[in-house]
C-alpha cells in the first residue's frame, strides 16, 4: 500500500533515540493536525459569516424596498415626507426606522437626506441607496446631514466664487 502506518514512524524512534520521543512524535503530530482542522474550520466559520452578512443585507434591501411601496400609498413610484409622517406610528415605519438606527422622531432629517435632487419626493433608488448607507453602529444620519449641509453651502457660495466675490 501508498501509505504508512504510523508504528513504522514511531518504532525506530522509540527503540534507537528514546522512549520519550514517540509521545514527543505523537503531542508534535496531534497539534499540527489541531493546526490543520483549525485553519479549515476557520475558513468555514469566515465563508458562513460573509455568507450570512451578504443574506442580512439583501434582506434589509428587501424590507426597505416592502417599506418604500407601503408608504407609496399614491403608487407614482416616489414617496413624500406627508406620505411617512402618515405612517410613523405603523410598526413597519418603526421597526425599519430602528434597523438602520434612525429614530423615528429623525423622519424630517432623513427625509431632507434622501432627497438628493431637493424635489420634495424620494424616488426608489434614492431611499434604498440612501438608507442602505446608514448602515452601522454609528449615527451615520448625522454625518450625512453634515455632508448634505456643506453641499448646501457650498452652492450657496460657487455664485459668488464665479463673480468674484470670494478670494
Amino acid at each position: 500500500s501508498r501509505w504508512v502506518d504510523w508504528n513504522d514512524l514511531v518504532e525506530p524512534l522509540v527503540e534507537y533515540v528514546s522512549p520519550w520521543m514517540g509521545t514527543v512524535f505523537f503531542l508534535y503530530t496531534s497539534f499540527a493536525m489541531l493546526c490543520v482542522m483549525n485553519v479549515v474550520m476557520a475558513t468555514f466559520v469566515q465563508n458562513a459569516t460573509e455568507r450570512a452578512a451578504e443574506v442580512h443585507e439583501a434582506h434589509k434591501v428587501f424590507q426597505a424596498g416592502r417599506l418604500f411601496e407601503t408608504l407609496d400609498s399614491d403608487s407614482k413610484g416616489t414617496i413624500t415626507l406627508d406620505e411617512i409622517e402618515r405612517n410613523l406610528q405603523s410598526p413597519a415605519v418603526q421597526d425599519f426606522f430602528k434597523s438602520i438606527d434612525v429614530d423615528v422622531k429623525e423622519a424630517r432629517i432623513l427625509f431632507d437626506m434622501l432627497d438628493a435632487d431637493d424635489s420634495g419626493e424620494i424616488e426608489f433608488s434614492e431611499f434604498i441607496s440612501g438608507c442602505m448607507r446608514l448602515q452601522g453602529p454609528s449615527k451615520a444620519i448625522d454625518l450625512v446631514l453634515v455632508m448634505r449641509e456643506i453641499r448646501e453651502a457650498l452652492a450657496v457660495l460657487k455664485p459668488g466664487a464665479q463673480k468674484g466675490e470670494l478670494a
